[in-house]
């Protein structure tokens, strides 16, 4: 065995008779585990502290400063109504897994290829749909992730230190500013399993770190060993495809930069032979999660998928100074981050704080233990690391403080490869905080091994203040408002597949409550298509769109929800021609949620129109009022 440290003296001591050497018992498949289920029982503890909001109503709130939250809800809900209908309880109209005509339906549907759909754990929670609702779903997602992550980094923290250490470590990355940001409306960039564990396959395939079961004299192609761990390294590929095939593309980026520093400060540790099992088992993983991609990949050719960049170059950047600023996550903040951005950022992605106790205490640790130690070598491949997917993260300009310090940085380079320009450079933080982890981790390893010299102590106190700068607050909930009608009373009003459009219609905006009738529409089953919907596609005019494209009724309507002006007239000519294309374009009703909170005009206006506009409602009940058009 070639280890990335010193060997590990501790162990459950045996007995002996007189006379005879000492032997040792073998830790039972309990005693190992039981650790990993006490950390599992506090990490749950610090998961439901700081999302005790969402704990405490899982059914009606979420955490969020945007409304991305309704997009993933409909997601949730959207797969597990394709599963009912494939085992034949659903409405049998819900359309496919990844390409649907539920949403968007006047305009040509959802590519869900190129959409956030969590269609991997939309299937493994169906179940909980079914029961409980996709918001409870979806709230389940943002209180297990953090969890998650942290026993994910910890299996692979554990190839290189003791079982305190990595544990602490990794708890510091499941509870990272990046994480609990981004469960603010975006869980599938915070299921953050598949970056540690690729990093723990390729340490595991080069045959380094604690662990090893490697018979040099057995050909590689005939090891069980490198066929299970290619095999489930592929799964794991394979499942994060569908859940954000851009942590995919991110963690790709990060095991380049970490084979680089592997193949540069870890190069006494391994054979040639190292590097055959792991392109072998690298082979192996990546066949089977191409076959697990299949449908994934076909539909992204399909229709309605992006023509372009979904997101402009340059704005999405890391600032030099967002690690030591503090911003929403972390208790230390005001709230937001005080640094001016190119355009406004939605607060969920700026994760890149890590405090300034933290990056002191990695910089005295990488220059203390880089020289004759026993953590010479990890802490040499984890620092490199991180400093190589810190400046992709930078993005290209590199700014500080809000201004351009460089005009090109290294991400520049990314930027000019398909596919992968659609990287956002701030999400990268997530492998460079990873890295600056696992050379905390080391360091209080080394301290905790030292105390008694008075630079552990030292250390130790840093790293105290360092912890106590990144602890998360607890994050505040908002109410999800769903009118009584969409779980009550809708399958007596609008038939099953019936055409809708719902007022206020989804809009991509960043703000609470923007996107709420797509709850709606999961909440009820997916009873019905939407006109309307948030998502991620093209249009004849655009390359890249955000959002269902306006009718003729939105477009009369463009003036009161974007600029405040009053109501068109609900008798002239053109709103008359713009409700019988809708009823020529196949819509069946309209339902108006007359006390939703981003409904434009004052009270009772869009109420006055409609009904001067379509004629009295069929149903006015239960927070709606539905109006019939197919008659």
């Amino acid at each position: 065995m070639r280890s990335l440290q010193a060997a590990d003296s501790s162990h459950q001591k045996g007995s002996r008779s007189e006379g005879r050497e000492p032997f040792l018992y073998a830790p039972t498949a309990r005693a190992r585990l039981r650790p990993w289920l006490w950390y599992t029982l506090i990490l749950c503890v610090g998961s439901l502290t700081v999302f005790g909001s969402v704990a405490a109503d899982p059914s009606g709130s979420v955490v969020a400063s945007n409304d991305d939250t309704s997009l993933f809800i409909w997601w949730l809900g959207h797969g597990a109504q394709v599963l009912a209908d494939i085992l034949g309880f659903g409405p049998g109209a819900t359309g496919g897994l990844l390409y649907t005509e539920s949403m968007n339906a006047l305009g040509g549907g959802v590519n869900g290829a190129w959409n956030t759909s969590l269609a991997g754990f939309a299937i493994l929670l169906a179940p909980v749909t079914w029961v409980a609702g996709p918001i409870v779903s979806y709230n389940l997602l943002i209180l297990a992730f953090p969890v998650l992550g942290s026993l994910a980094t910890a299996v692979l923290f554990r190839r290189f230190l003791d079982r305190l250490p990595a544990f602490i470590a990794a708890a510091g990355v499941g509870f990272s500013s990046y994480v609990i940001a981004q469960l603010g409306g975006h869980p599938n960039l915070a299921y953050i399993v598949t970056p540690p564990l690729t990093a723990w396959a390729i340490l595991a395939l080069l045959d380094l770190g604690r662990a090893t079961q490697v018979d040099p004299g057995r050909s590689l192609l005939r090891s069980r060993r490198l066929w299970l761990l290619g095999g489930g390294f592929g799964l794991l590929l394979g499942f994060q495809f569908y859940v954000s095939t851009e942590i995919l593309a991110g963690t790709f980026l990060a095991a380049l930069c970490f084979l680089a520093s592997l193949a540069v400060f870890g190069r006494r540790l391994y054979r040639a032979r190292s590097w055959v099992a792991l392109g072998l088992g690298s082979a192996v993983a990546g066949c089977i999660a191409m076959l697990c991609a299949i449908p994934l990949l076909v539909t992204m050719s399909g229709p309605n998928a992006p023509q372009g960049a979904i997101r402009p170059h340059g704005v999405w950047n890391t600032d030099l100074l967002d690690p030591i600023l503090p911003a929403a996550p972390a208790w230390l903040s005001s709230g937001v981050s005080p640094l001016p951005r190119i355009m406004e950022i939605d607060p969920a992605e700026l994760g890149a704080y890590v405090g300034a106790p933290a990056l002191a205490a990695a910089v005295l640790i990488v220059l203390g233990l880089a020289h004759r130690s026993a953590h010479a070598v990890p802490v040499r491949i984890a620092a490199a690391t991180g400093i190589l997917v810190g400046l992709l993260a930078l993005g290209s300009p590199i700014l500080l403080g809000g201004r351009i310090a460089l005009a090109t940085g290294p991400f520049a380079l990314i930027e000019a490869i398909p596919v992968l320009n659609n990287i956002l450079p701030m999400r990268l933080v997530l492998h460079s905080t990873i890295a600056l982890f696992a050379v905390l981790g080391i360091g209080l390893q080394w301290a905790l091994s030292h105390r008694k010299l008075l630079r552990a102590r030292a250390l130790l106190i840093l790293l105290v203040l360092a912890a106590v700068a990144i602890l998360p607050a607890p994050q505040t909930a908002h109410e999800v408002t769903v009118p009584d009608f969409y779980e009550h009373s809708i399958a007596e009003v609008i038939p099953a597949g019936s055409v809708v459009k719902t007022f206020p219609r989804p809009l991509a905006w960043a703000e609470p409550h923007a996107d709420e009738a797509m709850v709606w529409q999961s909440v009820s089953g997916f009873r019905y298509h939407e006109t309307g919907g948030y998502f991620i596609g093209s249009s004849p005019e655009s390359p890249v769109t955000y959002s269902a494209p306006e009718d003729a009724l939105d477009e009369l309507l463009h003036g009161s929800v974007f600029d405040g002006e009053p109501m068109p007239d609900a008798d002239s000519p053109e709103v008359a021609s713009a409700i019988a294309e809708l009823r020529e374009t196949g819509v069946d009703f309209i339902v108006l949620a007359p006390e939703a909170p981003l409904l434009p005009g004052g009270d009772g206006d869009y109420a006055a129109f409609l009904d001067a506009a379509v004629g009295d409602p069929i149903f006015a009940d239960e927070g709606v009022r539905v109006y019939r058009l197919d008659q």
